[in-house]
């Protein structure tokens, strides 16, 4: 190939390349000039599409997201723990959080267990906790505040539980009972109750009421001298105080 021959073509047709060169720098800058107007008109929409609502549209929308948000807040924490207040014969009295539809049993874990003077009889463990539920768990010789413990879990116990509302009637209706001068149910009373009667002291109601947890309801009154230390002189003292 004859390079003097190739030269002198270019040199009689630079006129053609520069403008073919010039076209294509103009082009390149017309294309980017486009892209950069199209850039600041979407950013101008934008902006104004921002700057459309008035401060006081703008304030109320934001008091109304955090309104939203505070409430869906507020709603799952109310539904998902109950706070709960326990005194009484346990180790730690206080308040404490748990999960809604706890029972009474974790509540009592919560608060270090139960003391060894607790009247277990007294309390339904499985009773399932209500939102600012105040338990007293008695211990003995608590009679009063084992009167408090009662109404509180009959008016805890849901309208559709038979068993529970009996069970608070039952227990009820024995501590009223032996709070005015009637007979003692012995299948319902507590250790607290016993004692009231004549001759029957902390020991011998303990007595009573491990005999009726072992064997079950007394079938009559004169069942109770069966119980270890009731003999028939014991028995011929306060059968008249007694009922099943």
């Amino acid at each position: 190939m004859d390079i003097e021959k190739i030269k002198a073509y270019l040199v009689e047709q630079k006129k053609y390349v520069i403008g073919i060169v010039l076209a294509i720098v103009f082009l390149g800058m017309y294309w980017n000039s486009k892209d950069e107007k199209e850039d600041f008109i979407n950013d101008a929409n934008t902006t104004t599409q921002l700057n459309s609502k008035t401060p006081r549209e703008a304030m109320a929308s934001s008091v109304s997201s955090n309104t939203n948000n505070a409430q869906t807040s507020t709603n799952n924490a109310q539904t998902s723990e109950v706070t709960c207040d326990i005194s009484g014969a346990v180790k730690r009295q206080g308040v404490y959080r748990l999960k809604n539809g706890a029972p009474l049993e974790d509540l009592i874990e919560k608060a270090g267990g139960l003391t060894k003077d607790a009247q277990l009889q007294a309390i339904n463990r499985s009773q399932l906790l209500k939102d600012q539920d105040k338990i007293y768990i008695p211990g003995k010789g608590d009679k009063a505040e084992a009167d408090q413990t009662a109404n509180s879990a009959a008016a805890s116990a849901p309208a559709s539980s038979p068993s529970a509302s009996s069970s608070s009637s039952s227990v009820s209706s024995s501590t009223s009972g032996a709070s005015s001068g009637d007979l003692i149910n012995l299948n319902t009373a507590t250790a607290s109750d016993l004692q009231k009667l004549n001759g029957i002291g902390e020991k011998k109601a303990e007595q009573i009421i491990a005999y009726r947890q072992e064997k079950g309801s007394f079938k009559s009154i004169d069942e109770l001298k069966e119980v270890s230390g009731i003999g028939d002189k014991t028995f011929a003292a306060i059968k008249d105080q007694l009922t099943i």
